[in-house]
């Protein structure tokens, strides 16, 4: 019955949009709202309601990022599941649908504004975490000027390299301008690229009697200026600036973490997982709206994307293409790649080829 009723649940989500907010409903918005409705047509069909719960979070991690009120967030959640009962009676000619589907859709509705306010406030916790950190990097980043005479300050070019330590200890550095691709040296020469660094981020490099050569490196991907603070001066600095311990503590374990996750990918996901995360990641970290579409306002070669995700240059091309040929990615200037990611996270999670 509720299979049957998907038409008459759309067609009145689009009549609300066109009359309440007097716009035309994009495809893709069209799209959301289906995905809504099968995702409520199997939790009452299996009592499985962790996809809907999923999917109600991030809908209100969405209307939290847009700058919605959460109560206005809770009014449209429930504006929509009592959509679903007005689809359910207008599909039985107004006759009520059997009361056990009014009783689940009742507690879905319950269970469905919990998630996404849930999902709401954890965006709310997340945008003030990096507002903290912001703030806290802003402060690292005039202490680190000035004081710059201290440290050694690298202009770089586009395909410029920060190499690995030859010598024991560390070197704190912080990305002025520009981006740089974090990446390590494998032993069979190739790279594997661990995260792409923007305008105050930091990373760390170090080396101890008892390791073998560090292989962090780092390499411009457009003019670019980092400034190096090498281990003697870090000691003053963060004695100067507290903030730079935190930075210092955070570069190292993000760096683990992002080590681990790699490893963990490359022994547990398939190339197709491996590059629709990485291309998500990527556009939410430094995409823009376009259109329908979100631009990654990155250089991305097909062998750089290659070297992040541990593949080959030719598989990331053929790979692209087929996004491409399905209206998923579509090349742009510049080797940047605007992407529809709702699309796009739909095959990362089904692994689809």
């Amino acid at each position: 019955m509720l299979k049957k009723s998907e038409q008459a649940y759309e067609g009145r989500w689009v009549g609300k949009t066109e009359t309440e907010f007097a716009t035309v409903a994009q495809p893709q918005v069209v799209e959301e709202h289906r995905r809504y409705w099968q995702s409520i047509v199997r939790a009452v069909e299996t009592a499985d309601f962790e996809e809907l719960l999923g999917f109600s979070r991030e809908a209100g991690r969405y209307q939290a990022r847009t700058g919605m009120d959460l109560s206005d967030a809770i009014r449209r959640t429930i504006e929509a599941t009592n959509m679903i009962e007005l689809a359910l009676l207008e599909h039985n000619n107004g006759e009520f649908p059997p009361l056990e589907i009014i009783n689940e859709l009742a507690d879905l509705r319950s269970m469905i504004a919990m998630a996404v306010a849930d999902g709401y406030k954890l965006e709310d916790k997340a945008k003030e975490s990096e507002l903290a950190g912001a703030a806290a990097k802003e402060r690292l980043r005039v202490a680190l000027i000035k004081q710059r005479g201290k440290y050694a300050t690298r202009v770089l070019a586009t395909g410029d390299e920060i190499a690995p330590l030859y010598d024991d200890g560390m070197v704190f550095h912080f990305v002025e301008t520009g981006m740089l691709r974090l990446f390590n040296l494998l032993p069979n020469g190739r790279t594997i690229t661990l995260s792409i660094l923007s305008e105050n981020d930091v990373f760390l490099q170090w080396r101890t009697e008892s390791s073998t050569l560090s292989c962090l490196c780092a390499e411009a991907m457009g003019d670019a200026c980092v400034i190096s603070v090498s281990q003697s001066d870090l000691t003053d600095l963060i004695a100067a600036q507290p903030a730079a311990a935190i930075d210092v503590i955070g570069s190292f374990a993000k760096r683990m973490t992002e080590s681990q996750v790699l490893i963990e990918d490359l022994l547990n996901n398939s190339v197709n997982v491996r590059l629709y995360r990485t291309l998500l990641e990527l556009a939410e970290k430094f995409g823009r709206l376009d259109g329908s579409a979100t631009l990654i306002d990155v250089p991305l070669t097909h062998q750089r994307l290659a070297d992040m995700i541990g593949s080959n240059r030719v598989t990331v091309t053929r790979k692209l293409h087929e996004l491409a040929e399905r209206g998923i990615v579509e090349n742009r200037r510049n080797a940047s790649i605007a992407v529809v990611t709702e699309k796009l996270r739909r095959l990362a999670i089904s692994d689809e080829t």
